[in-house]
């Protein structure tokens, strides 16, 4: 863990060598989910996400808020201005939701307090969304049952030699057990992150396209029907007109109080590496 941290703090500093001003930086990806791999041939990378607070400056031009991916030394960082960045994640999509729950972030220390409030709010954001939550992990699953076969020029030759890329189909059968452990098994979004070791390995199995493309497919196949069916009939069981929404608006209300906090310590003339 302590190497993954240090991959963080290293690569905020970078960021604020350039000018931004990183509230949050976090892993995404394989390593919430143990499910990196570190081999000869196969050496997973280390994707992170870095939220930024705006400048005094960028909300006086009105400047369209920063939302890019740059190569790192250790994989790819999404650089994300805080406001696009609760935006996307108040519509529940799985991939910022991780961000809440990863074990591996650094945090401002000038956001201590705001992170901590955000922090101990996530498990009721996360059970308000519920709803807009499971249709965004079935539109996951569905694009990437239609990438696994599609020669993308990044994983061409994967179609090549195997007919599919595992990766796709590993999301999708990880996507549905963390629908199934939330919705079904009365499981925390912490836990859910995390399948037992027997599926672990059938998902490291899918990851390193160690399957035959047939039986691949008709994990797929099996895992897409239940997983329609599924999401149908949890929706059908919840009342979106009857859900207090107002955990909606403490989110929003912490990333304006960040705002408000960087730009009252920038007009008191203080320097943000």
């Amino acid at each position: 863990m302590s190497k993954l941290i240090n991959n963080l703090s290293e690569q905020k500093e970078i960021l604020e060598s350039q000018g931004y001003s990183v509230a949050y930086i976090c892993i995404y990806g394989s390593q919430n989910y143990n499910l990196d791999i570190h081999t000869d041939d196969y050496q997973s990378d280390i994707d992170m996400k870095a939220i930024i607070v705006p400048t005094l400056d960028d909300l006086i031009q009105d400047s369209k808020p920063v939302s890019t991916v740059v190569d790192t030394e250790w994989g790819q960082c999404d650089i994300k201005d805080i406001r696009l960045y609760f935006k996307t994640l108040l519509k529940a999509n799985p991939a910022y939701i991780e961000t809440l729950y990863t074990d591996y972030y650094v945090v401002d220390s000038k956001f201590d307090n705001e992170f901590e409030q955000i922090f101990n709010l996530r498990d009721n954001l996360v059970e308000t969304l519920k709803a807009q939550m499971i249709r965004a992990m079935y539109g996951m699953m569905k694009e990437k049952e239609k990438a696994m076969c599609h020669p993308y020029p990044t994983i061409a030759h994967k179609i090549e030699k195997y007919k599919f890329d595992g990766k796709q189909t590993h999301h999708i059968l990880r996507l549905w057990l963390m629908m199934e452990d939330y919705y079904n098994h009365g499981k925390n979004m912490k836990e859910c992150m995390y399948p037992d070791a027997k599926l672990t390995e059938l998902l490291i199995d899918h990851k390193l396209n160690k399957l035959p493309f047939e039986t691949a497919l008709e994990d797929v196949n099996d895992v897409m029907k239940l997983a329609k069916e599924f999401k149908d009939e949890v929706l059908n069981n919840i009342d979106e007109n009857k859900v207090d929404y107002s955990v909606k608006g403490d989110f929003l209300k912490l990333s304006q109080e960040i705002i408000k906090s960087r730009i009252i310590e920038e007009s008191k003339g203080v320097q943000y590496d």
